[in-house]
């Protein structure tokens, strides 16, 4: 299945520091304040200085920074200084703090999935292969506007947008329009 999510039809949420922005959850019926997903997908904006994470049960978090920087504390484990697309991977059980106003995207993973997050610049005209080898590839636009081709498929994406490219297999090609900047998020499951 490909589905392009146009920057206009996200819904943005607020929460006591800033707020997020959901791109993809699954199962689709699931809700991310009942902690029933497999996988979330999202970009956040932290708007205070210091921030205190919530506390997720069973759940591994990527983070990725996309504007400003974070000094992040894992309490009684290790602290790490996160400038543009820098990246944490981390249990949702520990204590974490930050320092630090970010616009940041964010993979959380349950049970049977795992995942990661890319962070893809291209010049005007360069062309990326992404390979397809997992269950679910995410690619959000960060900046500028592409082509992204799937099967000789041409999927114009612009600034914001979000390609969802879920159960696909071989290649996902990116031409850049103009300068871009993306994230890939892919996510893997044991049940396969």
């Amino acid at each position: 299945m490909i589905n392009l999510v146009k920057a206009s039809s996200l819904i943005t949420a607020r929460w006591a520091g800033g707020t997020t922005t959901q791109l993809a959850i699954r199962p689709r019926s699931a809700e991310y304040q009942k902690f029933n997903f497999d996988f979330r997908v999202s970009f956040a904006t932290v708007e205070i200085e210091e921030s205190t994470f919530t506390h997720m049960p069973g759940v591994t978090r990527h983070l990725m920074i996309l504007e400003g920087e974070l000094d992040i504390d894992h309490l009684d484990r290790y602290q790490k200084h996160l400038t543009k697309f820098s990246l944490d991977t981390f249990n949702g059980e520990w204590p974490t703090k930050a320092r630090g106003k970010v616009k940041d995207f964010n993979l959380m993973t349950r049970g049977n999935y795992s995942g990661m997050i890319e962070a893809h610049t291209s010049l005007k005209g360069e062309i990326k292969s992404i390979g397809q080898n997992e269950i679910y590839s995410g690619l959000y636009l960060l900046k500028g506007s592409a082509t992204c081709s799937v099967d000789s498929t041409p999927i114009i994406v612009h600034e914001g947008d979000y390609l969802e490219l879920e159960n696909e297999k071989g290649t996902c090609t990116v031409l850049a329009s103009t300068d871009v900047e993306f994230i890939v998020a892919k996510v893997y499951s044991s049940l396969i």
